[in-house]
């Protein structure tokens, strides 16, 4: 049988470069229903190329260029999001299984034909994989019963892992030269920090203020009274 799976492409995902040799051969006229290991691959592949779209707006969103931060990124969302997650998904695949086959082919169509396939180069990692339209934030409300992109996006950019990958990689370019010694400080602040709350408040200083700011409070020290003000609310709440 000639194969129809599309042609490799580098930056094509390796999520929808999996679904496509899953799908090589799989006739679309065919009235047999899929084999269980087929649709199971389907079910992992097409998850985890929702958690790297999640990762792209992330990366769009802070003007992330770093493709080792992208990666990271993926690979804390795939911690991050838990089978709870995926149920609604996965019971609407149990029904209709079909349903993984036709979601797997809109990825890879939208990826290889729309801008996305062979000789196409995108100006940074979450270009090359942002699909043609508004595919993935469809398939979000359709599928899987997340209608508010929004939400979801901010739900995960408040994960204390996702704000150490973001901090870092932002203020790694105007560091690391110019301060090592600062970079690695902040460095070292985020990964003391056992509870999660450093990286909320040197995001907020990032976010609400400014880089600036929050050079000048880790080098200062205040954000010490900041962080401990925070850690007793929470205390606090808590009945501690």
């Amino acid at each position: 049988m000639v194969s129809t799976a599309p042609q490799e492409d580098a930056e094509i995902s390796p999520y929808t470069r999996s679904m496509a040799r899953c799908l090589d051969g799989y006739s679309k006229s065919s009235t047999d229903p899929p084999p269980y290991a087929k649709i199971h691959v389907l079910i992992n592949m097409v998850q985890g190329r929702m958690l790297e779209f999640l990762a792209d707006e992330i990366c769009r969103i802070h003007a992330i260029r770093d493709s080792h931060a992208r990666a990271r990124i993926v690979t804390a969302l795939l911690g991050i999001f838990s089978d709870e997650f995926f149920a609604l998904f996965r019971s609407k695949i149990e029904k209709r299984p079909e349903l993984a086959i036709l979601i797997a082919r809109r990825i890879i169509r939208s990826e290889y034909e729309n801008g996305n396939g062979p000789g196409e180069k995108a100006n940074s990692p979450s270009d090359a994989r942002r699909p043609a339209g508004r595919l993935f934030p469809a398939i979000f409300r359709k599928y899987f019963e997340y209608r508010n992109l929004d939400s979801l996006l901010h739900m995960v950019e408040s994960d204390a892992e996702i704000q150490k990958i973001i901090l870092l990689t932002l203020l790694k370019p105007r560091l690391q030269s110019s301060n090592p010694e600062l970079f690695t400080k902040i460095d070292h602040i985020l990964d003391e920090d056992q509870e999660g709350i450093c990286p909320n408040v040197f995001m907020e200083y990032l976010t609400e203020a400014g880089v600036e700011t929050l050079l000048e409070r880790v080098q200062t020290g205040a954000w010490r009274a900041e962080v401990q003000g925070l850690k007793e609310k929470i205390a606090a709440l808590r009945g501690e």
